[in-house]
């Protein structure tokens, strides 16, 4: 079978294309002026919490390749406010040119100067070397403003649900001869009619509990 084919993302395109939707449907142009009002509104409110309140936060790191084969960045920040409410909130989302742990650092240590973030606890990011790297990098530059706890020792975090998808994708390959057997074998009788009477048979000989097939 042929291999699918994806476009290539092109931003002044998708922003030409946007415009006609505004022309065709009729909306006023205003109205993306006011999604961008709203966004500066709720990341100065969130920038005016971190300047006021010292509590520490946790940084959470998650970089993918699209199918385009372009790479992006999800930096999202973890903390709990002064009524005790756990908060979850995307600080910026980007694409990037390269998985340099390093040069992935650097683009982090500007986004965390820009919201004025200086009391941070830990990062969690992916087990990959490229992490390791730039967490690292991390590490030393918080060190240099000395606002990490325990000189840093629980700042590097990896991701626990990453590493239990890569359990369960081991264990998989472990069984996935059976479960290909079992599918074929399923696939074989449900094919053809007289087969699959002759199965149910089968079932109902040895009094055997079974759902629809």
């Amino acid at each position: 079978s042929s291999s699918s084919s994806y476009a290539e993302f092109d931003q002044e395109a998708c922003q030409n294309e946007l415009v006609k939707m505004f022309v065709v449907i009729g909306l006023p142009f205003h109205f993306v002026r006011h999604i961008l009002k709203l966004w500066n509104i709720e990341r100065t409110n969130l920038k005016k919490f971190f300047s006021e309140h010292y509590q520490r936060v946790c940084l959470s790191i998650d970089i993918w390749t699209s199918s385009q084969n372009m790479s992006f960045m999800c930096l999202t920040v973890h903390f709990v406010d002064n009524n005790w409410k756990l908060h979850k909130k995307i600080l910026n989302f980007c694409q990037v040119t390269a998985h340099s742990g390093e040069i992935m650092a650097k683009i982090i240590e500007l986004y965390i100067d820009s919201w004025g973030l200086r009391h941070i606890f830990s990062a969690t990011v992916d087990n990959a070397l490229p992490n390791d790297i730039g967490d690292q990098y991390l590490k030393n530059k918080l060190m240099s403003w000395n606002n990490l706890v325990l000189k840093g020792d629980y700042f590097h975090m990896c991701c626990c649900t990453h590493i239990l998808n890569l359990i369960v994708n081991e264990g998989l390959k472990e069984i996935g001869d059976p479960i290909s057997r079992i599918r074929a074998a399923v696939k074989y009788i449900t094919s053809s009619p007289s087969r699959l009477i002759k199965f149910k048979a089968c079932i109902e000989k040895k009094k055997i509990e079974y759902k629809t097939i």
